[in-house]
This record gives structure tokens, C-alpha cells and sequence, in this order.
């Protein structure tokens, strides 16, 4: 468990040198040599130390800021999760700081853990994580009496009582499958990223309870989370197959970016070649040719409820100090929410156009 009030002494007791050193060392201070400033952050980090200016009102308090943790914000899903996020928190008072812990959709370990310690020193209020965090960033904000909500990712097994707001992937993945059967449709591929991120395994295992269902042949084929990866990985697979899939259903928008160039680079037309879906609404989906059948998970509505989920449980916080009672933040099954999601039906599956 991470200490909560850690001081420049105690830092300076372990690593044998003075405060002024350790001071020098961990604010990137002259006069202090490489090895013992390596040595001072190291120990700083193991002890679970943050800065004083943040610790002075850190703890069961905050800035009024919220830290909204993204795995990639290239993504079009995030434009729209944003939108909810921001325009919920600005009209109840708090201001939203965007941290990116998988830069380019690839997720590194070390960000995350720059980012959580960053989060602690600028004192926010709370967070709210669309990538499943590691056990030892959440027992850091637990450690500090920081909420935290997770949103389109599910927190943790070890940690199953956070609050959540998720899409019902299982069922999404339902609706694709039965719509795919309806059109005879029975060799399906799947391009999806990693399992980092969590809702990958409620797409798949819809998605495979379907084909079972319906007598389809599901291919998985897992892809780095971004466009060019998504081109290179689908390009390999299809160079070795027989021949093409029926479908193409792409795990997200940066997914379905790099099929789109790959189906452009190869002259491959979509429904004619191979049928195209899409998790993911973005606002352009209807304006592609032919337009795209998409599963709208309502991430702005996922981004309003997000929202008002955390700063409900900042406010009761802000009550219980008041009260003089513990400021940890206090997580009830009112705070997992589940929002179901719609099959925009248009051409790329397939289906004819549709009047009016």
C-alpha cells in the first residue's frame, strides 16, 4: 500500500543524502550527479512519495480538475466520449485534463505510470480511464482517496467494485452476428485489437457465440491498435488465405481506417467484394460510399453518465470531510452502468438503400 505522508525526509533518511539534495534531485535541479539523481527517484517511486505542493490539498480534496485517461485519442470513438465528458463537467463546475497513456494506439507501461504520478501532483479531483489500469496505478489513486470510474473499458477482476460505464458489447456483437446470417452471410473476419483493451473480450465472445449459433466460420485476427497496423496485419493475412472473407468486421474506427486504405490499395469493392461493419458510430459513417453499417455504442451518452458518475462520488466526498468523516470516495452498484447499443443498418453489409 502506497504511504500517504511522505516527506522529503524520509526520502533523504533512505537515500543517505541531504533534503536540499533530494529537493535538487527530484525537481530537476542543478548540482546534483546523475547517479543520485537516478537513485532519489527511484527510491521516491518505490515509497509511493508525492510532492509536498500536492500533497498540502491533495488528499480526499482536489483542484476541481478531472483527468480523463485515453488509450489512443486519434480514435473517433474518444471525439464523442470527450463531447459528453466535457460538456457534462463544465456545467457542473469542473474542468477536464486529457492524458494519453497509449500514444499513437500502442499502450506503454511506463506513460501510464508518468501519467498517474502526474495526475497526483497536479491534484485532481478524479479520473475517469478508458483503458483497464494496472493494479498498482489504481492502489496509487485508492492510496490518495482519488475516484475513479472507468468508462468503455471495465476495471479490473482485482479490482471489480470501481464504478464503470460500459457499452453491452456482448449483445452488440448479437446483433451483428444475427444481421449477418439474415443476409447468408457465413465466413466472417474479425480484425480486432488487444486484450489490454477489455472490451475486446465481450465483442469476440459475442461474436463467436453467433457464429455458433448461426453456422458461421469466425476468423480472429488480433491487430496493434492502430490504421497502419491494422493495414499491414490484414494485408499478411490476406496474402495466405483462400480467397476473401464474406465480411470484414472491424473492432473500431482505427481498425476500420486501415482496412479501408488496404480495400483502396488493392482496387477491393465493398459490399460486392466483401461486406464491410464497424463497431463504433463516427459522423461520417453514413457519408462514406456505400455507407457504413455501424454499431452506435452512444459514447457521447457513455461520456455524460461517465461524468455525472464521478462528480457525484467527488461530491459526496466533499459532504463526509464536512461532516468530518473519511474522505475516501464511496462506490456503490448505483455507480456500474450498462448502456445498450443500435445496428445502424445502411449498404456497406449489403442491404439495399433505403427510402426517405
Amino acid at each position: 500500500m502506497v504511504k500517504r505522508k511522505l516527506t522529503l525526509r524520509d526520502i533523504s533518511r533512505a537515500s543517505g543524502l541531504s533534503t536540499f539534495a533530494v529537493s535538487r534531485a527530484l525537481n530537476g535541479g542543478v548540482g546534483v550527479s546523475e547517479d543520485s539523481r537516478a537513485l532519489v527517484k527511484k527510491i521516491a517511486k518505490d515509497m509511493g512519495y508525492v510532492s509536498n505542493r500536492a500533497a498540502q490539498g491533495l488528499r480526499g480534496g482536489g483542484s476541481g480538475q478531472i483527468a480523463l485517461i485515453t488509450a489512443g485519442a486519434a480514435n473517433a470513438y474518444y471525439l464523442d466520449l470527450m463531447t459528453g465528458i466535457q460538456q457534462t463537467t463544465h456545467a457542473l463546475g469542473h474542468e477536464v485534463v486529457l492524458m494519453d497513456i497509449a500514444l499513437n494506439g500502442a499502450y506503454d507501461p511506463e506513460l501510464e505510470d508518468r501519467v498517474i504520478q502526474r495526475l497526483l501532483e497536479a491534484r485532481m479531483a478524479g479520473v475517469i480511464s478508458t483503458l483497464t489500469l494496472k493494479d498498482a496505478s489504481i492502489a496509487q489513486l485508492s492510496a490518495w482517496d482519488i475516484p475513479l470510474v472507468f468508462v468503455d473499458s471495465a476495471p479490473p477482476l482485482t479490482a471489480a467494485h470501481l464504478p464503470s460505464v460500459t457499452s453491452d458489447n456482448y449483445a452488440a456483437s448479437l446483433l451483428v452476428g444475427q444481421h449477418l446470417a439474415e443476409h447468408g452471410l457465413r465466413d466472417w473476419l474479425f480484425l480486432v485489437y488487444p486484450e489490454r483493451w477489455s472490451s475486446r473480450l465481450e465483442r469476440e465472445r459475442g461474436l463467436r457465440d453467433a457464429a455458433a449459433k448461426f453456422g458461421a466460420a469466425l476468423t480472429v485476427l488480433e491487430s496493434d491498435n492502430d490504421a497502419a497496423s491494422a493495414f499491414r496485419t490484414l494485408s499478411a493475412h490476406f496474402d495466405v488465405r483462400n480467397g476473401l472473407p464474406e465480411v470484414l468486421i472491424a473492432g473500431n474506427n482505427p481498425l476500420l481506417l486501415g482496412a479501408l486504405n488496404l480495400m483502396r490499395a488493392q482496387g477491393l469493392t465493398v459490399p460486392e467484394d466483401m461486406a464491410l461493419v464497424s463497431y463504433d458510430e463516427f459522423a461520417w459513417a453514413s457519408l462514406l460510399n456505400p455507407p457504413l453499417t455501424v454499431l452506435d455504442e452512444k459514447s457521447e451518452e457513455i461520456g455524460r453518465l461517465a461524468a455525472k458518475t464521478l462528480i457525484s462520488i467527488i461530491d459526496e466526498q466533499s459532504e463526509a470531510k464536512r461532516r468530518g468523516e473519511s474522505g475516501a470516495p464511496n462506490y456503490g452498484p448505483q455507480h456500474k452502468l450498462q448502456v445498450p447499443v443500435d445496428l445502424l443498418i445502411r449498404r456497406s453489409c449489403g442491404c439495399p438503400p433505403r427510402q426517405g
